[in-house]
């Protein structure tokens, strides 16, 4: 399953897309900003791999703040 969500960067809003995949034993959420790979983040929110050679622009949402607001999103979704 694939979903858009907006959220605020730096005062900004911007688009993402989630994409759930079902491992059976854990489900991860890859994160896509215009179709370039960020991030996989599991349902709990632990963070399973970041994409370090995304544009830096991009890399914003690996700070703290943002993180927590993609699992805040994450929670409420599933």
């Amino acid at each position: 399953m694939t979903q858009s969500i907006k959220m605020q960067l730096q005062g900004m809003s911007e688009e993402f897309q989630l994409t759930e995949k079902d491992h059976g034993d854990l489900v991860v959420y890859d994160i896509f900003k215009k179709g370039q790979f960020l991030m996989t983040i599991a349902k709990e929110g632990s963070i399973l791999f970041m994409n370090f050679d995304a544009p830096d622009a991009d890399k914003e949402v690996f700070k703290l703040s943002f993180l927590n607001q993609f699992v805040e999103k994450i929670k409420s979704i599933s």
